[in-house]
């Protein structure tokens, strides 16, 4: 059965979910789970039924509240051409901008970004202990933080402040 319907389930799982692999793991989850439900086939519907799975499984991971927090628009991390290996954007950032106009903007946040920001970014501290400074949950504190870094890049971005040679613009995972 694999070998006969492979390719139209990976088409389903394509058409609705364009990542590549991850309709390969939906072409794999949905035939796990007509294996599991291979009794519950209408006799010669092996197809239909399949094509079905597919969808279901495809539209049950759009609706994911994953799949909808990692994609969100806007949903980017701004990373520098010609950084060394390994240096974590926030580093690149702050060596391409300057310390002082980087803080700036950090500072000129709204709250509830403003703070957890400034503990976690400019104090180093963990997300654990932002969190308990704050008073807040440490999920509430890791999405402050998650979305001040969202908001940063985009304004580094629309004020081009740091040189067009040396920035690009990566999707998240």
């Amino acid at each position: 059965m694999v070998q006969k319907y492979q390719a139209l389930v990976y088409t389903v799982c394509h058409q609705l979910v364009p990542d590549v692999q991850e309709a390969q793991d939906l072409t794999q989850e949905t035939f796990l789970a007509a294996w599991r439900a291979i009794d519950r086939c209408p006799p010669g519907f092996e197809k239909q039924w399949l094509a079905r799975i597919a969808a279901n499984k495809a539209k049950d991971y759009l609706r994911s509240a994953w799949v909808r927090k990692m994609n969100t628009p806007g949903d980017e991390v701004l990373a520098l051409e010609g950084a060394p290996p390994g240096m974590q954007p926030e580093q690149q950032v702050l060596e391409a901008l300057g310390e002082e106009e980087l803080t700036g903007m950090i500072l000129n946040l709204r709250e509830p970004y403003r703070t957890p920001c400034c503990l976690v970014l400019l104090e180093q501290h963990t997300m654990a202990e932002a969190a308990r400074l704050c008073g807040r949950p440490p999920k509430t504190v890791e999405a402050q933080v998650y979305r001040a870094k969202k908001m940063l890049a985009q304004q580094i971005l629309q004020n081009d402040r740091i040189p067009c040679e040396r920035r690009s613009v990566h999707g998240t995972v």
